[in-house]
């Protein structure tokens, strides 16, 4: 024989716990965004280590190693008179091509690239974190910290923005607390700290290294990779925010567990009453079951079959 559940009110606080169930849900669901950015991470890392050979192939030629050492042994002796040596990760790279203007008045164009190889590189120009944040996505979630958050609140900059900024930088290793505890140990990934020695001061643009047509693509190829990871990590927020956005207006309406039930039951999402504990506070508006699961649903995030899904797939690798 079949139990029925006893029906409940919802207050505030189970509407909030029902909020976050389903934002739980979206992160874990092999959503397209999720798979883009999926996607994104893995040519990224893949090209990682590849990029960094290149890099000190170019460098190394352009800056022979007995060069390196003779201005090494002369600062040895005279100290910085002796010359410049700077452990570097940040490069400027260039590949000159003449080009006319609209009146045919011919100009070089240094086709310039710059790549940054640390965690803390600015792939935007901006001021910003985003790559690592996007980089380190599901390690900061599995640590319940939030990658989210220069999205959720960087143009309000209020106390919920620094203190989630404040925990995040530091369990990437950014900023560095005085007492560790297992929970918010830094990430100690050794390849963030290599380095090459380059001849020059420490300023990354005054060193320019000219490449070839296929190295200078090779090398675009990688800061899109980076902007690449970046952007489908944002797209990955902005699919979630608007997903719970429209949830939480729906939810308010919600008086009695039943209902909420039915549109878990309607979106596919397992629900009972343990999942539903007191935590938050929201307000009141009108959405049945029904017409709400519609709006929370995409069609466009279903594959409609197993051939969409392959075409997804190989649509992703050509790009």
């Amino acid at each position: 024989m079949q139990t029925q559940t006893k029906d409940f009110r919802l207050n505030a606080n189970k509407r909030k716990s029902l909020v976050s169930h389903y934002e739980d849900h979206l992160r874990n669901k092999k959503s397209k965004v999720r798979i883009a950015y999926d996607k994104a991470r893995e040519n990224f890392v893949e090209l990682q280590p590849k990029i960094w050979e290149l890099i000190t192939q170019v460098v190394r030629k352009q800056q022979p190693q007995q060069d390196v050492d003779t201005i090494n042994s002369m600062r040895a002796k005279y100290g910085d008179n002796g010359g410049h040596i700077h452990d570097d990760s940040c490069f400027y790279f260039t590949n000159p091509t003449d080009e006319k203007d609209s009146e045919g008045n011919t100009r070089t164009n240094n086709n310039e690239i710059h790549l940054d190889m640390k965690l803390d590189a600015n792939v935007n120009n901006g001021y910003n974190n985003n790559f690592a944040y996007a980089y380190y996505y599901d390690d900061l979630k599995l640590h319940g910290l939030d990658p989210d958050f220069e999205y959720k609140w960087g143009d309000k900059r209020n106390p919920t923005y620094y203190n989630a900024e404040s925990e995040v930088r530091e369990f990437i290793g950014f900023s560095r607390a005085k007492n560790d505890d297992a929970k918010n140990k830094p990430i100690n990934d050794p390849f963030w700290k290599h380095t090459i020695p380059v001849i020059g001061t420490s300023y990354c643009h005054s060193r320019q290294f000219q490449v070839d047509d296929i190295t200078h693509s090779t090398l675009n190829q990688f800061r899109i990779a980076q902007q690449e990871l970046v952007r489908t990590h944002e797209a990955m927020f902005n699919y979630i925010n608007d997903k719970v956005t429209k949830i939480e207006q729906g939810l308010k309406s919600y008086t009695k567990y039943s209902q909420a039930k039915e549109l878990f039951d309607k979106l596919g999402i397992p629900l009972n009453e343990s999942m539903l504990d007191d935590q938050s506070t929201m307000a009141l508006s009108v959405f049945s079951p029904e017409n709400l699961a519609d709006m929370l649903t995409d069609q466009d995030d279903e594959f409609e079959s197993r051939e969409a899904k392959i075409a997804h797939f190989k649509a992703l690798q050509l790009n």
